[in-house]
């Protein structure tokens, strides 16, 4: 990656200051859970177990980033800093995937199951934008681990419009995509919500889940900021066990400053600089 090569050049520090941060984002998959293979949270918790999530991090960001586990940015008080890791273990992924009843009863090398009295392959499709190269080569590490276990899954790369349009109507097994974390203190209604899920909504994977529910009103309530803290936790405990998303993780802005400014400081939202100065 440029921004690592070439910012090492003694030039380069002698005239720059380099500022690594992590940027309020994180990037996902995000399992359709109205679909027959993914209403199974088995399934899901598998598929993060065959997500070499480290292994992304170091190999398509470069080290620049973190893995994470929650939708909460992960500075802010509401974030749980201890739930549950899903390490990289493809043999516990295929064992919830055989006790969740999927099995190569025909020797094709894929894996089947009866869903609804029909006879299913592990067979789904990631969608990704094309142009974005980062999302592309996620969906391909993961695909190719998958592979390897009986998991007959692909990437379909798509123009941004024909993508985002499927996004908002369901169209899609699974996707590659990112959010924007709140730095303040945040609403996940707008997400996580169930009626979310309706008029292309923001709950664009169907996410639904009664007592998830129950704690966005009710923290939308409260003003007690500890009890607000509690309902977050419980919903991250939620979210961390049926693994409606596998959590990806926060990527690292670089941004290099001509050491004559003065004033640098980096912001929970990165640098701003209006507030730099130039001694005289």
């Amino acid at each position: 990656m440029q921004v690592v090569r070439g910012t090492n050049s003694e030039r380069f520090k002698r005239e720059f200051k380099k500022y690594e941060y992590y940027a309020p984002t994180y990037t996902y998959i995000g399992w359709n859970n109205d679909h027959p293979i993914f209403r199974d949270k088995k399934v899901r918790q598998a598929m993060t177990y065959m997500t070499d999530r480290k292994l992304i991090v170091q190999s398509v960001l470069f080290g620049l980033g973190e893995v994470v586990n929650s939708t909460i940015y992960f500075f802010r008080p509401e974030y749980d800093k201890d739930l549950k890791t899903y390490p990289f273990d493809p043999q516990k992924g295929l064992a919830l995937l055989h006790e969740a009843g999927w099995q190569d009863t025909d020797g094709d090398g894929v894996l089947d199951k009866v869903i609804d009295g029909k006879k299913t392959p592990l067979r789904f499709e990631i969608k990704v934008n094309s142009g974005n190269a980062v999302r592309k080569s996620v969906a391909l590490v993961l695909v190719e681990e998958l592979r390897k276990r009986g998991i007959d899954a692909r990437v379909r790369e798509l123009d941004w419009t024909i993508f985002l349009n499927d996004v908002k109507n369901h169209q899609f097994d699974a996707v590659v995509l990112g959010w924007q974390m709140q730095t303040t203190e945040p609403d996940m209604y707008q997400i996580w919500h169930s009626t979310q899920a309706a008029n292309k909504g923001s709950n664009a994977i169907s996410y639904k889940n009664r007592r998830v529910d129950e704690i966005l009103e009710a923290y939308r309530r409260e003003f007690d900021p500890q009890k607000r803290i509690q309902l977050y936790k419980e919903f991250q405990e939620i979210l961390n066990d049926e693994q409606p998303y596998t959590f990806l993780y926060v990527g690292k802005r670089v941004s290099a400053v001509q050491r004559r400014f003065e004033g640098v400081e980096v912001f929970p939202d990165g640098l701003r600089p209006i507030d730099w100065w130039v001694p005289v």
